[in-house]
């Protein structure tokens, strides 16, 4: 699939949904003339006919209901997953994994977890208290915390 497919499929469910070309364009902000020429387009790579058009009325042909049936909820997961990104804006989110010993957790970071999640609601800690040195890496952590002058490279 082609990069304009996609382009041309949103405005066929557009017409469709909208009932015209007038209707697609004011939605998605081009000329009923760009519309009318994006499903042409499409009809002509798909090689099939989408839509029946006449002066007064514009309706999907059997292959255009067919298709607005298997594509419409596929638009409408695309149209969710780009909702759900700019939901979290520019707020950080998501899971923070942190190793660190005890006396670390208990003298550094637990005095200050309710000001963190106040900050950042958007952040779940995951804290992993271990006394040993572990590699963080190969466990996955994005962040360890240890108490002592320096440690290993």
């Amino acid at each position: 699939m082609k990069r304009s497919d996609l382009a041309g499929l949103t405005l066929f469910a557009e017409v469709v949904t909208r009932g015209g070309f007038r209707g697609a364009g004011k939605a998605i902000g081009i000329s009923p003339s760009a519309v009318s020429h994006g499903i042409a387009t499409l009809e002509k790579r798909l090689g099939v006919r989408l839509l029946n058009r006449t002066t007064r009325s514009i309706a999907p042909t059997d292959a255009g209901i067919g298709l607005l049936a298997r594509l419409g909820p596929a638009l409408r997961d695309i149209d969710a997953a780009l909702a759900g990104l700019s939901d979290t804006g520019d707020e950080p989110a998501g899971v923070l994994r942190l190793t660190l010993p005890q006396s670390a957790a208990v003298s550094l970071l637990i005095p200050h977890l309710g000001d963190f999640h106040e900050r950042f609601p958007g952040i779940v800690l995951d804290l992993h208290i271990e006394n040993g040195l572990i590699d963080i890496v190969a466990r996955h952590f994005d962040a360890g915390i240890r108490l002592g002058e320096s440690l290993e490279q």
